[in-house]
């Protein structure tokens, strides 16, 4: 079993106690060979798959445990040969908004959150490119907070200490301007109801982490204060913000030199890929409300 921590960090460990895997729904899939699950997430447990025979891996992440199954074995011939494996989870492993594990899965597997979107089953009406960016608006959060509780323990001597302070503002920064783009999607589609109830929110307490957080940038969001349209096209903006941080990429370098341009890349993939994802918009179902 291989445990991805939220700094990234990924541990292997034993757990022969660990049972087959039932009442798991199909979140998704990724592709990859079978020696790159291996050296990215150690050994296969056998005896897990919902077969019972074929090789899994499961990979507990921050927001819960996820299985990958590929349905069939693969012969020795075929270990590194490009396979596609199911993403298999279990509904309290899936934020309310979507399909949390996903970008965790990919980062840990393919090392970028880039390429996630893709895992979308267009097939599964249960996904909206709504349920999608919250998944990736958890993860933001999750990472921030984890760069967050690191920075004591940070080696100031260190070459790329000056990187490791900037990185925590990046993803803040990051962190925001999704929240507000999903935010002005959610208010453009809310009732009036819905939006006065918005409106009478109270302040949060900061007593529930990632649940908090939400709330109070939901509550410091400008409707509770005015009038406000929100914007109904969420692709639309996903893609602005990623052209954004493409057209200001040297820009921000040479204000910042220490600036973690991986992240940067990566972030604005993401977006990119997001924007593209041939999934339906919150509009398509009945949404939960946070």
């Amino acid at each position: 079993m291989a445990v991805l921590n939220p700094d990234l960090s990924i541990d292997t460990i034993a757990d022969p106690d660990t049972p087959p895997a039932t009442g798991l729904i199909c979140v998704g899939y990724l592709t990859s060979s079978v020696h790159q699950l291996r050296d990215r997430l150690g050994p296969p447990q056998l005896g897990l798959a919902p077969d019972c025979v074929t090789d899994a891996w499961i990979l507990r992440t921050p927001v819960g445990a996820a299985h990958l199954w590929a349905g069939t074995a693969a012969m020795a011939e075929e270990l590194d040969a490009e396979r596609r494996w199911l993403i298999l989870a279990t509904t309290d492993g899936i934020r309310p908004w979507g399909y949390g594990v996903l970008p965790w899965v990919y980062k840990a597997v393919h090392g970028s959150t880039a390429a996630f979107p893709t895992a979308a089953l267009p097939h599964f009406t249960e996904a909206t490119l709504y349920g999608f960016g919250h998944a990736y608006l958890d993860y933001l959060y999750l990472r921030t907070d984890a760069e967050s509780r690191r920075r004591d323990q940070l080696d100031r001597t260190a070459p790329d200490f000056p990187t490791h302070l900037r990185r925590l503002q990046q993803l803040n920064t990051m962190l925001l301007q999704l929240a507000e783009a999903l935010h002005d999607y959610e208010w453009a589609h809310a009732g009036q109801a819905d939006r006065a109830e918005w409106a009478r929110m109270q302040r949060p307490t900061p007593n529930e982490g990632l649940r908090y957080w939400k709330a109070r940038s939901r509550w410091l969001y400008p409707s509770t204060t005015g009038p406000h349209d929100g914007d109904p096209d969420l692709p639309g903006r996903l893609r602005r913000l990623a052209d954004t941080a493409r057209d200001n990429r040297d820009s921000l370098l040479e204000i910042a030199p220490e600036r973690d341009l991986v992240l940067h890349d990566e972030h604005e993939q993401t977006l990119r890929a997001l924007a593209d994802i041939p999934i339906p918009g919150m509009d398509a179902l009945q949404f939960p409300r946070a």
